[in-house]
């Protein structure tokens, strides 16, 4: 487990920074280029986001496969592999690049406004040559990531990021372009790839041979029960997470989009941040199925699942007690949202993250067939619910996300634990089931004091606001403290971390 905690400890500092930067960067962008070209960035990330269904879940499918292998240091395994992900993802890039630009004569469907339309095309096709070249060398960070090294492409990719945000900022600041800005994530996408591939050609110098054995068939067969079932799996998220901003923009109009944007701009680094710990946990918990037995990784979900619950409760009441008047000081009062609107983001966030524990096991033991159709059911409703609030009802954004929220509680809330419950455990999900009833319960009556203490502390300044999360903060830990404290799994947990800090 150590690689496990050198990665989640280098993935979280090293994205907390380019979360820093991405708030600095966006500050600067909407002062120079609008809340519409901010729109607009966010439609075209969706936009593309559903072309990335072209990589059918290949990827997640070949390092699932790569555990094995690297485990027993079977290097001709190894080898055929990466030399089919190589070609898979090169005809990816390919197609992906195909299907943009079929699209380009139907973008004015998915803008409500045609204030800036003269350059959307022009913007269109830069964002999707980025899409595309990211799919070139991106291959060859499937071998670190597979053998817990990530910590090697996330120091590469902040440090280009790093780079493209100072010269974005540049570029912003004396020209006004957002042409310009494109152009330069483009380059960085390409060299950071680059970089990544000299990487692993010098540690893994064997990739390079030339010769290379065919997959056996056991291995092809289980390749293809696992993309048939990451499939489905990739169609549905993608169609989750990624039409928010398409029906927003063409129901609502742009500037709806940039309002969305800048919230799930918080949550989705909170998020990500969060995540960049529990995916560098992945591979370990791949590497502790694949040698061990079923009891063992139980007790290890568990204490997953204690951990994550744990993080889980505490960023989504954070999140709420302290986004709207984050909002405020950084952006200024037009840009914020009303409370409900806000709370329907953290309750949406909170759910994401605590389906973290089921879905790790669900990527480390390889179930991607068993939950084929779940991903496409639960985009199905989303988009139902979602058309019919923002539509008739006319709830824009908070139509979006109760649209999102009800088809996720709908569906993944008892699906996922089932399939790692019975494919994975072999045994009954009942602990899992009373589990997440008390996590959500503590979530809610958690959140009615931080309502009356928001309206109590009024946030007008930067002392206020300072104010505000001492006073809301200490609250919340203390609350936090009584709810998870009074459980013996979660004191287990800080009296081993404790003991293992002193040995040190």
């Amino acid at each position: 487990m150590r690689n496990s905690l050198v990665n989640s400890s280098v993935s979280v500092g090293a994205y907390s920074i380019r979360t820093l930067l991405g708030f600095v960067t966006r500050s600067i962008f909407i002062n120079l280029l609008g809340v519409e070209i901010l729109g607009l960035n966010g439609l075209f990330t969706n936009i593309l986001s559903f072309f990335s269904l072209a990589e059918l879940g290949i990827g997640t499918s070949i390092v699932y496969e790569l555990y094995k292998p690297i485990v027993l240091n079977d290097k001709e395994e190894i080898k055929s592999l990466m030399r089919l992900y190589k070609n898979v993802y090169n005809a990816i890039g390919i197609i992906i690049g195909f299907l943009g630009i079929l699209l380009v004569p139907m973008l004015p469907l998915f803008i409500k406004e045609n204030s800036i339309s003269g350059k959307v095309y022009i913007y269109y096709l830069l964002f999707l040559f980025n899409s595309v070249v990211s799919y070139f060398f991106t291959y060859k960070r499937s071998m670190l990531n597979a053998d817990q090294k990530n910590y090697i492409t996330v120091v590469n990719d902040l440090l280009f990021y790093c780079i493209s945000v100072a010269l974005q900022i540049i570029l912003l600041v004396f020209f006004h372009s957002y042409t310009y800005y494109l152009i330069i994530q483009i380059t960085t996408t390409i060299v950071s790839n680059i970089s990544i591939t000299f990487v692993v050609n010098r540690q893994y110098p064997f990739l390079k041979e030339k010769k290379v054995k065919k997959l056996s068939k056991d291995v092809i067969q289980n390749l293809k029960k696992n993309v048939v079932g990451n499939v489905s799996s990739q169609v549905g998220t993608i169609i989750v997470l990624g039409s928010d901003n398409i029906m927003l923009s063409a129901f609502v109009g742009l500037a709806s989009v940039g309002l969305y944007s800048n919230y799930t701009l918080i949550t989705n680094s909170v998020k990500s941040i969060l995540q960049q710990a529990t995916n560098a946990v992945i591979p370990s918990i791949g590497n502790l199925i694949a040698d061990s037995t079923n009891g063992k990784s139980y007790r290890a979900f568990k204490m997953y699942w204690i951990l994550n619950a744990a993080i889980s409760y505490l960023a989504g009441v954070l999140v709420f007690a302290f986004i709207n008047n984050f909002i405020f000081i950084w952006l200024g009062k037009k840009y914020v949202l009303p409370i409900h609107t806000s709370f329907f983001m953290s309750l949406y966030l909170v759910i994401l993250m605590y389906q973290g524990t089921v879905r790790t096991f669900i990527s480390a033991y390889g179930l991607f067939w068993q939950q084929r159709w779940k991903a496409m059911c639960e985009a199905f409703l989303n988009i139902v619910i979602s058309t019919l609030l923002l539509v008739i009802f006319k709830l824009q954004i908070d139509g979006v996300l109760l649209g999102t929220i009800f088809s996720s509680a709908c569906i993944n809330l008892w699906f996922e634990p089932y399939i790692v419950f019975k494919y994975g455990f072999k045994s009954s999900a009942w602990w899992y089931i009373k589990n997440t009833i008390w996590f959500y319960f503590s979530f809610f009556i958690t959140v009615i004091p931080i309502i009356m203490l928001n309206r109590w502390l009024i946030v007008t300044s930067m002392f206020n606001f300072l104010l505000n999360i001492i006073i809301i903060g200490l609250i919340i830990i203390i609350i936090f403290m009584a709810i998870f404290s009074a459980r013996l799994d979660f004191r287990s947990i800080i009296i081993k971390l404790i003991i293992k800090q002193r040995r040190k």
